[in-house]
């Protein structure tokens, strides 16, 4: 049995080639999405439909409460019995991807930075909250342009932070520890590939989403969520992209349905550029064209010839 990782840029189409996958090689699906693994996080995070998930056992997907806080440790201390429990069964996992770091963690392991005293990572804490996120964000491109790579969104003022308080604390940047031994890591065959796409048809794709986020109810999601009392200054999933726009709208910082809707393919598209670059610089994933990716399959489960770390 082996593991089967889905990788691309959003709106790849990354869902729906793990169902069929999971269909033809007796599969079942884990997911690797910070977003999506919020039960509640539905439009807004192109979850899987209930009719996908009917075709096909999903794990950590729809599985948390927006009260629960997750990140790439929690997630691969869950998805690791998860993926045995699965080869257990004579089956094969499919992995689709969403946040790169988790998948990156769930492969190599997790990274040894030491351990910041509470009081230091406070007043640095103190001295960062002096600038707003997009300064922030942009400070991080130049100190650790590889970290910041690996954030799915600008507005994830919580991982721009900690990639900026590790360099300001160590004198290395998040990256450069990234890079040293870890432990903890999944050990088995894996064949992990990224949906090469045309850049025109992929925005395209971007763009129609968009819209058909907020036609199918994004915003009435993020309304029912912030009457919940949640909101993107205390749940940082909800600081994703479509959410933290959604939230703007509602707060009439963003004036008209039409401008939220080019905000969020806006955003997106400088998502999927950086996910795009982070994912050519891996030299274990493969770039494969949508129409190959069943034939590609099919040729590594007959040689079982997979790259390891």
């Amino acid at each position: 049995m082996s593991l089967i990782i889905v990788l691309g840029p959003t709106a790849s189409g990354k869902t729906s080639i793990s169902v069929e996958l999971a269909e033809k090689f007796n599969g079942e699906i884990i997911g690797a999405d910070s977003v999506q693994i919020y039960r509640d996080l539905v439009i807004g995070s192109a979850a899987p439909t209930e009719e996908e998930k009917k075709r096909i056992p999903h794990h950590l997907t729809g599985t948390y409460s927006l009260d629960m806080e997750t990140n790439a440790g929690s997630y691969v201390s869950e998805a690791l019995p998860i993926v045995e429990s699965i080869h257990s069964k004579d089956k094969n996992c499919i992995m689709a991807g969403g946040t790169n770091f988790y998948v990156e963690a769930f492969l190599k392991g997790l990274s040894p930075v030491p351990q910041i005293e509470t009081e230091k990572r406070k007043e640095i804490d103190a001295e960062l909250d002096n600038f707003d996120t997009k300064e922030l964000y942009s400070r991080l491109l130049k100190t650790d342009p590889e970290w910041a790579g690996l954030i799915s969104s600008p507005n994830d003022r919580q991982r721009i932070k900690r990639g900026l308080e590790v360099y300001i604390l160590t004198g290395k940047t998040l990256s450069e520890w990234n890079r040293k031994k870890r432990e903890k890591k999944y050990k088995g065959q894996f064949f992990a590939f990224s949906i090469d796409m045309e850049r025109d048809r992929l925005y395209r794709n971007i763009n129609e989403r968009s819209k058909l986020m907020v036609k199918n109810g994004l915003v009435e999601e993020v309304r029912n969520i912030n009457e919940k009392g949640f909101n993107s200054a205390n749940c940082k999933a909800m600081g994703s992209i479509g959410y933290k726009e959604t939230e703007m709208y509602l707060k009439e910082e963003i004036k008209s349905v039409d401008e939220l809707i080019d905000t969020i393919a806006l955003n997106t598209r400088h998502l999927a550029k950086r996910q795009m670059t982070w994912l050519r610089n891996r030299n274990y994933v493969r770039h494969i064209k949508r129409e190959n990716v069943f034939k590609q399959t099919e040729e590594y489960f007959s040689k079982i010839d997979c790259s390891k770390f």
